[in-house]
This record gives structure tokens, C-alpha cells and sequence, in this order.
């Protein structure tokens, strides 16, 4: 018995971290975002951050790539959509009455879309 116990705690396994918490640590963006070539878009997925269908205006794309841990934003490269927090495929689409760059619309489900307003903008409005 003592020799099952000694077994199943060695030292490499009881120090290595988890992979739950190796996600928590890598995973530490101060918000949601999608990127967009150079702009980067925080995502609002508050009762605030609701677009209402009939303001949905055309579909500008689709994000091609999700980050895991925070360091990959390397990874991507050229005119590559990416995320943070929305998965693979998820549609974006433009605003009726919005300049896109300031904000776009996030579809999150069945006739449901969320605001993603420009960081530079987003960081104005919360400091006000």
C-alpha cells in the first residue's frame, strides 16, 4: 500500500501545473477583442453591447483564427481576422448609421449581435 502511495505522488507530477491553470494564467487579455488588420475591436457581450437585427448592414467577414494564450498574437499573419474570445467562422457585419471604425456588429447566435467598439474608442468611453 505505502508503495501505491509513494508512486502516485511523484514529485514531477504534484509540481506541474494543470492544464486548467496553465489556461488561467496564459489567458490574461485585459478584455475580449476581435482583430481586424490593424484595428482592434473590444468586444461588449453586456445587455449594452445588444445591436438590434434590423441595424445589422453586410457581412465584412469571418474570424479565421481563435488565440488561446496571450503571446500568439504573432502568429497571425497578413489580413487575418482573429479573436481572443469568439470561435472560428464566427460572422462579422457593419453597423447601419456606425463608422466601422469605430464599431461592428458580432453575431452571437440566431438573430442576437453584439457590439465590438474600436480599443481607442472603447478606452475614451471608459474613462468618461
Amino acid at each position: 500500500m505505502a508503495l501505491f502511495l509513494i508512486s502516485g505522488c511523484s514529485p514531477a507530477e504534484s509540481n506541474a501545473p494543470s492544464r486548467q491553470e496553465k489556461t488561467n494564467a496564459a489567458a490574461s487579455w485585459p478584455y475580449p477583442f476581435v482583430k481586424i488588420e490593424d484595428r482592434v475591436y473590444v468586444i461588449q457581450t453586456s445587455g449594452e453591447g445588444k445591436v438590434a437585427k434590423d441595424l445589422i448592414g453586410e457581412q465584412i467577414g469571418r474570424v479565421e483564427m481563435k488565440y488561446e494564450f496571450e503571446g500568439e498574437e504573432g502568429t497571425a499573419s497578413g489580413t487575418v481576422i482573429v479573436s481572443n474570445y469568439l470561435e472560428e467562422g464566427t460572422k462579422l457585419f457593419v453597423i447601419k448609421g456606425v463608422d466601422q471604425s469605430a464599431s461592428i456588429a458580432i453575431e452571437a447566435g440566431e438573430d442576437e449581435f453584439f457590439q465590438a467598439t474600436e480599443e481607442g474608442v472603447f478606452q475614451k468611453e471608459k474613462s468618461n
